[in-house]
């Protein structure tokens, strides 16, 4: 068997839709002969599965296949500033444990004993299988430098250069980290979008878009840093030092400070700004993306106003994951890079 072709049908299936050995051989552009034998084989080694037929237009149903969702699991680690939660999915994406535990960060040595501590205490609590889990992903609020390891910057944590060893001593799988506002907007993956900003309305204000079904990250990986985008020039001074950031602004804190109304008139302008530049859909996640729900009439409203090249505001959308996106994300990350070691497992099968 050609690993090479396994490894693409896999990638190809990790959306978690469903499709048909031909759907496999015109999107990958193979031959039927290879896409029957190395979907065989993938089958045979558990890493497939059928998961019924495609609707009769006459002839004989052509059945549908995806990744077998208990092949393997996946590790969600979300770091805030008060606690850790942690996630274990399967290779659908699917949860299947979650839990928190109160561990304000520190970059200190116990902390890190702390969290490995906890994270025992979660395998153990819902009696997580460590040899299932395929690789772990860590949702940070800050600046990842994958390059140089480190967290560039996280202002919420107040941490600057912070190497990453030892999250990686304390976890016994391997682990790839990003950025929580990536990590959110990549949870929002599957909803039928192949396109869209997400704007991450937590203590810091912050964003991410994706391209064609994948994070674009920019020239020097920062892509999606809307919450330094200036929204009232020479107004209030941001902690980056700038003034009138949407940061100040579209905040938790700032929509306590400010009520709904004002609230949502500002976030109209920086939404229908952001669509007059990018033109696509918005989704609106973070503390706020929970609450708006029953605000969204009238954000609607005001963007109508504001926005003369659309004939219905039909690109705002509030965040389906309301729960754990930060770290469902991580684990989704930790899918696209660590997924392939079931290969492993069809080629020694081979």
């Amino acid at each position: 068997m050609t690993q090479t072709v396994q490894v693409r049908i896999f990638r190809l299936m990790l959306s978690g839709q469903t499709m048909t050995r031909q759907d496999i051989a015109e999107k990958l552009s193979l031959s039927m002969p290879t896409v029957l034998q190395n979907v065989t084989h993938l089958i045979d080694a558990n890493i497939l599965e059928e998961c019924g037929t495609t609707r009769s237009s006459g002839g004989r149903k052509a059945k549908m296949l995806r990744l077998c969702p208990e092949a393997g699991q996946l590790l969600g680690i979300n770091v805030g500033i008060r606690q850790v939660e942690f996630v274990t999915t399967d290779l659908l994406g699917n949860l299947r444990q979650s839990d928190s535990v109160m561990l304000p960060f520190r970059d200190e040595p116990d902390w890190y004993t702390q969290f490995q501590c906890a994270l025992l205490d979660f395998f153990e609590k819902y009696q997580v299988d460590s040899s299932q889990i395929l690789g772990a992903g860590v949702s940070f609020p800050g600046i990842i430098d994958s390059q140089r390891n480190q967290v560039v910057r996280s202002h919420i944590l107040g941490v600057e250069h912070m190497g990453l060893e030892r999250f990686q001593k304390a976890l016994t799988c391997p682990v790839v980290f990003e950025n929580d506002a990536n990590c959110a907007c990549f949870a929002e993956r599957g909803m039928g979008r192949k396109n869209y900003v997400y704007l991450s309305l937590n203590e810091s204000v912050g964003g991410a878009i994706i391209l064609n079904g994948r994070l674009w990250m920019g020239e020097t990986f920062q892509a999606g840093e809307l919450g330094h985008m200036i929204l009232i020039p020479g107004g209030r001074r941001c902690y980056c030092g700038k003034q009138g950031c949407a940061d100040t602004y579209l905040s938790p804190q700032a929509l306590e400070r400010d009520g709904w109304e004002t609230y949502l008139g500002r976030l109209a302008i920086f939404i229908t700004n952001l669509r007059m530049l990018l033109n696509m859909d918005l989704v609106i996640g973070g503390q706020v993306g929970i609450r708006i729900g029953p605000q969204m009439k009238d954000l609607i409203s005001k963007a109508a106003q504001l926005d003369q090249f659309a004939r219905d505001i039909n690109y705002i959308f509030p965040c389906i994951q309301q729960k754990h996106a930060c770290a469902l994300g991580a684990a989704g990350f930790a899918m696209e890079q660590f997924g392939d070691k079931l290969l492993h497992k069809a080629e020694t099968t081979s």
